[in-house]
């Protein structure tokens, strides 16, 4: 698919402005959510808009699954930003009915659905779900060809990747692991990491040169034991504060990307 010219978004730049010029339109996520809807329609790529919604749909199954597995009422956590609706995610489960789930997704969701069922492990089916996840993100972006959103996708691969190195340094997982979590989707080599594993300082060095070297020391801190909580929030601001210092132009997609980042952070 040939990559948007910027003219393609004059009418959508000049509606998106005149959105931001009126605060407090998208308070609720249910606001926000009819404003995604309406933006996927307008935007001359809406793979742009999937790319904001992506993670709320594996959001959404962690908590179904979850909920069907302690047989309990998680409704409130259910996020309305997704794709695909929990009645969409009923249909999967009960039905094995997938055509309104992404084929990514989809898989991720059944093989995580098994896990669960057979292990009644949830950190197991999260981390299979995490890594698809960030494989659909980096193809989401890969589509857009939106280099912000192509750099974004690779940080965020990076950051799943070292969260989950330091959990497995931490609790000393054996290195036959480490390709069944890490996902091959960021800056950093999985050959470099298997040889490197499990030596702490060894395999958090290779992250130097990523945009999450300002976090290795804690990261390494948490590794021996200590503080991993405070290195887990300090990932999660990192990758909410990225695009705030990302360079916007005032026209083309970057008008877009800039407006639902905005839009996610509750200030659009």
């Amino acid at each position: 698919m040939r990559k948007h010219k910027d003219t393609d978004y004059l009418f959508l730049s000049s509606y998106l402005h005149a959105r931001e010029a009126r605060a407090g339109e998208a308070g609720s996520e249910t606001d926000k959510a009819a404003i995604l809807r309406d933006l996927e329609g307008l935007a001359p790529d809406p793979k742009i808009v999937d790319f904001f919604r992506v993670k709320y749909d594996y959001h959404n199954a962690k908590v179904f699954l979850k909920s069907i597995a302690a047989n309990t009422d998680n409704s409130r956590l259910y996020s309305p930003l997704g794709r695909v609706t929990r009645e969409d995610l009923m249909l999967a489960y009960r039905d094995g009915k997938t055509d309104k789930l992404s084929p990514t997704f989809s898989q991720a969701f059944l093989q995580a659905d098994e896990i669960l069922s057979r292990t009644k492990d949830p950190r197991l089916a999260d981390f299979l779900l995490d890594k698809a996840y960030v494989q659909e993100l980096k193809a989401t972006a890969d589509a857009t060809k939106a280099n912000l959103l192509i750099r974004y996708a690779a940080l965020n691969a990076d950051a799943l990747n070292l969260r989950a190195l330091v959990r497995m340094l931490k609790s000393g997982v054996e290195p036959e692991l480490l390709n069944q979590v890490l996902t091959d989707c960021g800056t950093v080599s999985l050959k470099d990491v298997n040889a490197a594993y499990p030596d702490i300082p060894a395999t958090l060095a290779l992250y130097r040169s990523t945009g999450l070297a300002s976090l290795l020391p804690e990261a390494e801190r948490a590794a021996r034991g200590n503080g991993f909580s405070a290195f887990e929030q300090g990932c999660r601001t990192l990758l909410a504060n990225w695009m705030d210092q990302a360079r916007f132009t005032p026209f083309g997609e970057d008008v877009l990307i800039r407006y639902l980042y905005r839009l996610e952070a509750k200030e659009a």
